[in-house]
């Protein structure tokens, strides 16, 4: 941030014009303006009056930094970085992992283009900005077992067109009881807030428990989530509608085609 952006900000902070700032200075609104669009540059005896008006530093003025301290040194935020910094601050730890990855790859971008030596990697990063980032969580869901997911940890990964551009996030798989349709370890795409029909395959919670499985509801209203494998259907999760239990879909898995209910749950 340049001289001018800075004092003018201090101003507008404190609810000055630049007529106040002129009469308290001894200067007038040209010079002022002229400080403030950086044509013209304030003189010691100035930048002195500057700082005992608007009540900081000439280190800050100046955008100084003395080495090792941090005593008379202020940094100057614009209403834009303020009311940035005010929406970050209201972000849950997802939302500021995203700004973190943006911020990481936008100061890459900035670093490497200033480097006439890195051209051909600013294009390629310019290249892969074109593509989409989406949260990865690094504790698998479960096929078979429960494993939570909620407040789990999660990386940004870079996805490319294969992956159906209604994903919200990935999860890796844990346990066979999808097979053969998703393996031990697999990796899925889901869509939060998806409408599920019977048959969908889903990321559940049931009690605190995750589990991946399909949706299934009988005619009494009771939910079962099923396994699409029969050798594990004794891991299938039954919640009859008068439990009182807690269930949350946390979205439905994208298969990419329509996938049957197994025989075994409509046997005799």
């Amino acid at each position: 941030m340049d001289f001018g952006q800075r004092l003018k900000n201090l101003r507008l902070e404190r609810g000055y014009t630049q007529q106040d700032l002129s009469s308290a200075v001894g200067v007038s609104t040209v010079a002022v303006r002229s400080w403030e669009h950086n044509t013209k540059k304030p003189n010691m005896d100035a930048l002195i009056a500057l700082g005992r008006f608007l009540n900081t530093s000439i280190d800050t003025l100046l955008d100084i930094q003395p080495k090792g301290s941090e005593q008379n040194y202020t940094f100057i935020l614009s209403p834009a970085e303020k009311r940035f910094l005010q929406d970050y601050r209201g972000l849950d730890s997802h939302g500021k992992k995203i700004v973190n990855t943006v911020c990481s790859l936008e100061k890459e971008r900035i670093d490497l283009a200033a480097k006439p030596k890195n051209r051909s990697k600013v294009i390629q990063l310019a290249s892969t900005e074109r593509e989409r980032y989406i949260p990865r969580y690094t504790t698998p869901s479960a096929a078979g077992t429960s494993v939570p997911l909620d407040g789990a940890d999660f990386e940004m990964i870079l996805v490319d067109n294969s992956v159906p551009d209604e994903a919200d996030y990935a999860v890796n798989i844990q346990g066979n009881s999808m097979f053969p349709y998703i393996h031990d370890g697999d990796m899925v795409y889901v869509k939060k807030d998806a409408e599920m029909a019977i048959g969908d395959v889903g990321i559940f919670c049931v009690d605190g428990a995750m589990y991946c499985k399909q949706y299934y509801v009988d005619e009494n209203g009771n939910l079962e989530l099923v396994s699409a494998n029969p050798e594990l259907r004794n891991t299938n999760v039954f919640v009859s509608s008068d439990s009182g239990s807690s269930v949350k879909c946390y979205g439905k898995v994208l298969m990419g085609f329509k996938l049957e209910l197994p025989d075994y749950l409509f046997e005799e």
